[in-house]
Formats: structure tokens, C-alpha cells, sequence
């Protein structure tokens, strides 16, 4: 089975970890920076959200929206990697062109992705859709624009939408995205709705994501070990080794 995880910013408010994980998702992805306005802050639910993703024991990424119009992608990435912390994936969310000319949006990106890895000695991966990447009122006239083939991408493909929050996570889809943004090798992860159930947030809807693979697969794929036990796990293992040497439950 797939693993799924959900994608937050401010806009679902206060975060409950242990209702997202006891739906069945695996992780949580914040947006922790967005631009660059000289005196950035976190996303104002990030911290506490990254908080109570990592006490549950769940997967944890950081995302950075960039913003263009602010035409200083280094500062953006310096930003993001102030105030990211502790967080298995760093993410680059392109959605935005902010009235810019096509090359300087894609010519940003890669900025702000080289400055993170050269920063940090960590590979970000790209998250963006099909319909803004290779979209001509979008940065279609600008792409490929060569680079992608060295990241992994997180396709925005939307291929269930209900209203206020109508779709379960049990409607993940076990297919592949219909349309891959132009000049990237394959998909890793794919944002399959944006009206998921709101599990464990404020809003009225959720965004929801699977990865190319397993759980345990993703685990590796980030460098982390293997899923911890649940506490109920935990006891079933011991009472096993018990009844294995003879001892008394």
C-alpha cells in the first residue's frame, strides 16, 4: 500500500498529529517559509506542527513557497533553512509567477534549490503541477528548463474533488498521475486532492498525498529507520519472547 501523508500551511490552523496518524497517514508536510520579506517568520502553525508530528513519531517535511516577485531566492533559501529545524524533507513549492517574466521564475527555483543543498548538504525535491509548470500563461514558455531531470518531483494532480472535505482517504488513488510536469523523470510523491476529509485541523478540507511506494519504502527513500512500534506492538512483542523462554504473563 501506498504511503500517504498530508501537506498543511496556515490556513488549516492548529494541527492534531495523533488524529492525522490514527486516519491512517504516516507523515505531515508544513509549510515552514514562504518568500522573503527581510524579517521572515516561520508560518505561524509550523513549529508547533512540527512539534507534534515528530512526537507521534510520523515522517516530517518543510516546505518553502517562493515568491518570485521578491527577485532574491537565496535570501529565501537562507530564510527557509533558519527556521526549518528538524524535518526529513525539504520541499520547493512553484506555484507562483507574480506577473514575472517565465526564465526568471525557473532561473529562481534553481537558485533557491542549489543555495539549500550547498547550504545544507540536502536535495530538496520540486513540488509544482502540470498546469502552472507547462502551462503557457503560466512558465510554460520557460520549460523544461533543463535542471528538473536532477530532482524528484511532488505532482499536483487533482483526481478527486468533493466539497467540504468529501473525499476519504481510503480514495487514494492506485494509479499514476495523468500528466507529469514536463522535464522530470517520474513522480515521488502526488497531491491527489485538496478536499480531503479535514482530520486533525481546523479548516474544512485537507490536502492529501501518497508517495510512490510503501511506508517502509519511504523511510528509506528519506535515510530514516524503520517505522517505530506503537505501544500496543510494543507489548505483543514482549508477551511473544515471554511465552518463547517460558516466562509467565
Amino acid at each position: 500500500m501506498r504511503a500517504a501523508l498530508v501537506d498543511t500551511s496556515r490556513w488549516q490552523g492548529t494541527v492534531d498529529a495523533a488524529a492525522i496518524k490514527a486516519a491512517g497517514f504516516c507523515g505531515i508536510v508544513s509549510r515552514c517559509t514562504a518568500g522573503w520579506s527581510g524579517s521572515n517568520q516561520p508560518d505561524p502553525f509550523y513549529l508547533a506542527t512540527q512539534a507534534a508530528a515528530l512526537a507521534q513519531g510520523m515522517i516530517f517535511g518543510a516546505y518553502h513557497l517562493i515568491c518570485p516577485v521578491s527577485r532574491n531566492p537565496k535570501r529565501e533559501a537562507e530564510a527557509f533553512l533558519r527556521h526549518v529545524g528538524q524535518a526529513h524533507l525539504y520541499v520547493l513549492d512553484i506555484e507562483l509567477r507574480q506577473g514575472m517574466d517565465p526564465h526568471e521564475v525557473t532561473d529562481q527555483c534553481w537558485t533557491w534549490l542549489q543555495a539549500v543543498e550547498q547550504l545544507s548538504g540536502r536535495r530538496a525535491i520540486v513540488y509544482t503541477g502540470s498546469w502552472f509548470w507547462d502551462g503557457a500563461s503560466y512558465v510554460g514558455a520557460a520549460t523544461p528548463a533543463g535542471w528538473e531531470k536532477d530532482y524528484d518531483l511532488w505532482e499536483a494532480e487533482y483526481t478527486l474533488q468533493l466539497p467540504r472535505g468529501g473525499v476519504e482517504a481510503s480514495q487514494a488513488p492506485s494509479t499514476n498521475p495523468g500528466d507529469l510536469s514536463d522535464g522530470f523523470t517520474g513522480w515521488k510523491f502526488w497531491q491527489w486532492t485538496s478536499s480531503g476529509r479535514p482530520y486533525g485541523v481546523q479548516s474544512q478540507s485537507l490536502d492529501f498525498d501518497v508517495f510512490n511506494g510503501t511506508e517502509d519504502e519511504l523511510r528509506a527513500y528519506l535515510g530514516m529507520g524503520p517505522k517505530p512500534q506503537t505501544l500496543e506492538e510494543r507489548v505483543a512483542t514482549l508477551e511473544t519472547e515471554a511465552r518463547a523462554h517460558g516466562w509467565g504473563i
